[in-house]
């Protein structure tokens, strides 16, 4: 039987890719240019390990000693000795009770808030949550009550008025509030404020997310994070491997008990092949040599700032407090175009857009690398600053 349906699944996703397309939002997945003179500011290997030739014989290595498979998943046979060592030990590098690990960031934040986060349960995400946490708000059936990016006054008035809502004699039930940040933001490189964050935590008493994708390995303590630089900050913490720790996948580091609750309810666990055994093996390796990338860290905090000041000299406003870097733009597709001109030029750097970012407040970002010269940083400036024309730069005193 042919049923006349009057639009196909084709037509109609055909339309709402064409609809995207006008507004500036479409992405592609190009292969980026490489080569002499080209000059990458959208890999977060900021670090540089991922280009480290002793870190690739190591990670050889553990691919040659150990199986490539974790066979099942974590909760039905694929737990292995070796996987549960890494674990332990990530857990214990930056400070918290225990580690799971998922093969994304992504995916790390959808077993957190499937598997932790109650129905009704009070949930304050910052307005400026990466966007692979928000698009999940919805599932955990919160009570979501936003907050105004980084703003700590706005927090506290939340805060203040659901502590007095517990108060109140209509009240049936009391349930802690769960407040959600990133430490380093991945958009605009906003760094959360840690010690006022810390002493609302302290006044108030709510269970503390913390999203340092961006920030460990690159920050902190041994690069430890800025959670780990203020003890008491968080209850939970989310870590990507694949970013300034130049490996792959991601982990969330829990407090005690907190395991057994993703491994009852969490999709995420339940239902994806556990890690690898040689791919634990490479965790292990690479929380013995991220002590000794000081020297890296410094070196990269020196040419953000430098970064920052060749894009300022150029009249840019540009904003972001480490090694990431975001020059506001607002229009999406001006955004594109600027970011397409400048790929033109050599010059990589990502065009962040709805739903990447709030609607009418596209960014374009750069991420500063340890590979980057000063030589090459000037010319990036440079460029940009030719690139966004027609928005003149600002006059130069």
């Amino acid at each position: 039987m042919s049923v006349p349906w009057l639009s196909s699944l084709r037509d109609e996703l055909a339309r709402r890719l064409a609809l995207e397309r006008r507004a500036g939002l479409a992405r592609e997945a190009a292969l980026p240019p490489s080569g002499p003179g080209v000059l990458d500011f959208l890999s977060h290997d900021c670090l540089g390990l991922a280009d480290d030739a002793g870190w690739r014989r190591t990670l050889a290595r553990c691919a040659a000693r150990h199986a490539p498979s974790g066979r099942a998943s974590w909760v039905a046979g694929g737990r292995t000795g070796l996987a549960g060592e890494a674990a332990a030990a990530c857990a214990a590098y930056f400070g918290a009770a225990e580690c799971r690990f998922f093969a994304s960031g992504y995916q790390a934040q959808l077993a957190a808030l499937t598997g932790l986060i109650l129905p009704g349960q009070p949930l304050l995400p910052d307005r400026r949550m990466h966007a692979s946490a928000t698009r999940f708000l919805g599932q955990s059936r919160a009570r979501v009550l936003p907050y105004a990016h980084a703003d700590m006054a706005h927090l506290e008035r939340r805060l203040r008025r659901l502590a007095g809502e517990a108060g109140t004699a209509e009240a049936a039930e009391s349930r802690q509030p769960v407040v959600m940040s990133e430490t380093l933001f991945s958009m605009d490189g906003t760094l959360l404020d840690m010690p006022a964050w810390r002493a609302l935590r302290q006044a108030y008493g709510f269970w503390g997310w913390l999203d340092e994708a961006h920030s460990l390995g690159a920050l902190g303590p041994q690069g430890r994070g800025l959670a780990a630089q203020w003890p008491g900050s968080a209850d939970l913490v989310l870590g990507s491997l694949g970013k300034a720790l130049g490996y792959w996948g991601a982990f969330l580091l829990l407090p005690e008990g907190f395991s057994a609750y993703l491994e009852q309810w969490a999709s995420p666990l339940l239902h994806s092949t556990a890690l690898p055994p040689a791919h634990a093996a490479g965790v292990l390796a690479l929380l013995e040599r991220l002590p000794g990338l000081e020297a890296q860290r410094q070196e990269l905090a020196e040419k953000a700032r430098f970064f920052r000041d060749c894009l300022t000299a150029e009249g840019l406003t540009v904003r972001g407090d480490a090694h990431i870097l975001a020059l506001p733009v607002g229009d999406a597709a001006a955004c594109a175009a600027w970011a397409a001109r400048a790929r033109e030029r050599g010059v990589l750097l990502l065009a962040a857009r709805y739903p990447t970012v709030p609607q009418g407040q596209a960014l374009l970002r750069c991420t500063v690398r340890v590979g980057h010269s000063p030589e090459e940083l000037r010319r990036a400036a440079h460029c940009l600053a030719r690139t966004v024309h027609p928005l003149p730069p600002k006059n130069k005193q």
